[in-house]
């Protein structure tokens, strides 16, 4: 399996919240040659059995949906937003999007004026969703455009000494590690009944890895998702990009857990990375330790740049000894 290739497909098929199904097929069509059995529950998370003994059941998510927008208002060939997860107004200015309409694709502007044309008090101060606009006025289909349709940035992932930079990243770097470990695990033996779980979603704290969690009883889950890299923080430590990955220690981990991925990792010379973690994690972690009577719970992360932008980072190298941590977990 080729990360790049891998990663770099899966950034460019669009998938906001709650409109996850093209990057789900995608994925299926790989994960389904990889394990026993595949399903969809009914809030659109795609779960990949791999049997073992039977004797205890694990479960390894990633969430495949990524942050978006959505059409609020249409105003004669310009288009109002509001966000699906957390997008910050000023990565939109000047960007090239897709909005998705019951017609198809029609392509969009996110206007700004030209400093040419700015008063002083535009030049200081950044719009927010209330003076933000998409312009498909050039679009012949602009006219289609209707309330609730979602929109997308319209950006092409590519590849700078060996790190990837595109959208989505935050978590397709996770789904991708979740199927090359599936890819390993056929290699090795493992008692516990694996369940590859691609959980939608996660970017409005919505239902996929609860009701995913429910279904299938698990007795212990590890969450693959992103962290911030190469971000000082006066009271946090560093995370480095290519440096591995990320274990998180804090309350909504389990430290029994915690400390036996951390002994399989020094066993098998995957080198990790520490980050505490005081209250929520701010991931699927948070609501899948307390779903029916508890799950012991670990969350390792892949160190991620510029998150929730056209322009995340991640490095190859991070998503591999992702994959490769995984499956160690999974087999012992």
């Amino acid at each position: 399996m080729n990360t790049k290739e891998l990663l770099m497909s899966l950034s460019n098929i669009d998938g906001p919240a709650g409109f996850e199904g093209p990057v789900l097929d995608a994925i299926e069509q790989i994960v389904k040659g990889l394990c026993d059995k595949t399903w969809r529950n009914k809030v659109g998370t795609l779960i990949a059995e791999k049997k073992g003994s039977g004797k205890t059941k694990l479960g390894i998510f990633a969430h495949v949906d990524e942050v978006g927008l959505t059409v609020a208002k249409v105003e004669e060939g310009f288009l109002r937003l509001e966000t699906v997860g957390g997008v910050d107004p000023k990565v939109l200015l000047a960007q090239r999007v897709k909005v998705y309409t019951r017609e198809g694709v029609v392509n969009g502007i996110v206007g700004i004026l030209p400093p040419h044309l700015q008063k002083e008090e535009h030049r200081s101060k950044f719009p927010d969703y209330d003076k933000i606009f998409v312009d498909v006025s050039c679009d012949e289909r602009g006219d289609k455009v209707r309330v609730g349709d979602i929109c997308v940035f319209d950006v092409k992932p590519i590849e700078i000494n060996g790190k990837i930079s595109g959208k989505a990243l935050d978590n397709r770097a996770g789904c991708v590690s979740l199927l090359l470990a599936a890819n390993l695990l056929r290699k090795l033996q493992h008692d516990a009944d694996v369940y590859f779980i691609f959980s939608s979603q996660e970017e409005v704290q919505g239902p996929g890895a609860i009701s995913a969690t429910y279904e299938l009883g698990l007795d212990q889950a590890v969450v693959v998702d992103v962290t911030h890299a190469n971000v000082k923080q006066a009271s946090l430590p560093l995370i480095k990009l290519g440096e591995g990955p990320v274990l998180g220690i804090g309350p909504t981990i389990d430290p029994g857990f915690y400390k036996r991925a951390l002994d399989i990792a020094q066993k098998h010379n995957v080198k990790v990375q520490i980050e505490p973690l005081p209250g929520r994690s701010g991931t699927d972690t948070d609501q899948i330790q307390i779903t029916r009577i508890g799950v012991k719970t670990l969350l390792i992360s892949i160190p991620l740049m510029y998150m929730h932008t056209p322009v995340e980072v991640v490095d190859l190298k991070d998503v591999e000894e992702t994959a490769r941590l995984l499956a160690f977990i999974a087999a012992e």
